[in-house]
């Protein structure tokens, strides 16, 4: 249910804009999804086996339009599960049925806005909702990453301050380009000048989409292609690998960020079918510091990841089956990849407007790069796949089955 505030508002300062009498239209809006459900993992791991977890936003956004047709707005994300940032994302906006739409602030870039995905019926498998049941070991991240999710962004930036313009739709066809002054591969949001030198920070990026969106007779269509690119950072040196096929090559830890992902869908007769590829060509580069899992050295998010689904709906009702593989370089001179596979089926049922039940079980796993360099190869590894040592006693590798539930409001 949306709550309509409306308040009168003197625009003053823009000289032949329009109206000094327009109202702004303000909303408050978002979403609650509750989960509860039972996920097994490696013992060694020591995990709990049921989780009940949330994830919620109140959304505030209002917009007032001119008597010349261009609409000023704003829009504020309220972390109701904050773990880093209170607002998630805030941003203003200007946009006009001839001239398209400009943002200002803190949100995603063009390429991820305008990506295409398959159907998720079930868990969310392509957003790493798995992992709040079956755990990942790896030292692979899940978020803005191929490893776990064709959703990736320029070096991993998410809600950072960039400026994004997007085209007017024609014939079915949409461009978006976003500029990032500076990049934050934590997600969250720099919102302040930063050195543009220091060791490990992308200073700029930009991503750029083209979408077709259409329906045509009973079929809608939809298909997307994203770039993304960030600055290598400054002030670091070069290394040489020294395992794998790069055995003997010197490479930067500094070079630039390059990725893309290209997705479709295609809907018929309550017949959904779609899904995603992204690939990051080059970077991010880090340092990996020593621990019991990693080694002293540098680690990358080079890799690829692609998703599939198909969903039915009829009525209320909503029934789907989604895949998930992901790969990652990880530690470079370790001569083997992390891997990850995911699987989730689901039944959803729309109780009333803005409630959603839904019901997925499913299974994951987790295989991480050899671990006898990382242990200085004084410790046996448990198993072996397709001739690669893999794991350590389990500890970096996990595989496991889940079954879960949630309440979906949105309002």
């Amino acid at each position: 249910m949306r709550r309509r505030l409306l308040a009168c508002t003197a625009l003053t300062g823009l000289a032949g804009a329009g109206s000094a009498e327009a109202q702004w239209d303000v909303s408050v809006g978002g979403f609650h999804r509750q989960w509860f459900g039972y996920g097994h993992n490696n013992t060694d791991l020591r995990l709990q086996s049921f989780d009940q977890w949330s994830d919620s936003e109140i959304i505030f956004s209002g917009q007032n339009t001119l008597d010349n047709g261009v609409t000023f707005g704003f829009r504020v994300e309220l972390e109701a599960n904050s773990t880093g940032d209170t607002i998630d994302e805030s941003y203003l906006f200007v946009q006009s049925a001839e001239l398209g739409r400009l943002q200002l602030g803190s949100e995603n870039s063009a390429g991820y806005q305008m990506q295409i995905f398959g159907p998720e019926t079930g868990l969310p498998i392509n957003t790493g909702s798995q992992t709040q049941h079956v755990a990942n070991p790896t030292s692979s991240g899940m978020f803005r990453s191929p490893f776990g999710s064709t959703a990736i962004e320029p070096a991993g930036d998410n809600d950072g301050q960039k400026l994004t313009y997007y085209t007017p739709r024609y014939q079915g066809f949409q461009f978006g380009i976003s500029y990032l002054p500076d990049v934050d591969p934590t997600g969250g949001d720099t919102n302040a000048l930063v050195v543009d030198d220091a060791v490990g920070r992308y200073n700029q990026g930009v991503s750029a989409a083209l979408n077709y969106v259409d329906t045509l007779g009973p079929v809608d269509l939809a298909v997307s292609g994203s770039l993304f690119w960030a600055e290598g950072p400054n002030g670091q040196g070069d290394f040489v690998d020294a395992y794998g096929p790069s055995t003997g090559i010197t490479r930067s830890v500094g070079e630039d960020f390059w990725a893309w992902s290209t997705g479709a869908s295609i809907t018929w007769a309550g017949f959904t079918i779609g899904g995603s590829y992204a690939k990051v060509e080059e970077g991010r580069l880090r340092t990996v510091n020593a621990a019991s899992s990693t080694i002293a050295g540098v680690s990358s998010t080079e890799g690829n990841g692609w998703e599939v689904g198909i969903a039915y709906e009829t009525g209320p009702w909503t029934f789907g089956i989604q895949y998930y593989q992901g790969v990652e370089k990880g530690v470079l001179n370790i001569p083997d990849n992390n891997f990850h596979q995911s699987v989730s089926s689901g039944v959803r049922y729309s109780l009333a407007p803005g409630i959603t039940l839904v019901g997925s079980v499913g299974a994951s796993e987790f295989t991480a790069e050899d671990d006898t360099v990382r242990n200085g190869g004084t410790i046996a590894p448990i198993f072996a796949t397709g001739g690669v040592v893999r794991g350590n006693r389990g500890v970096d590798d996990n595989a496991g089955i889940f079954v879960t539930g949630g309440v979906l409001l949105s309002f």
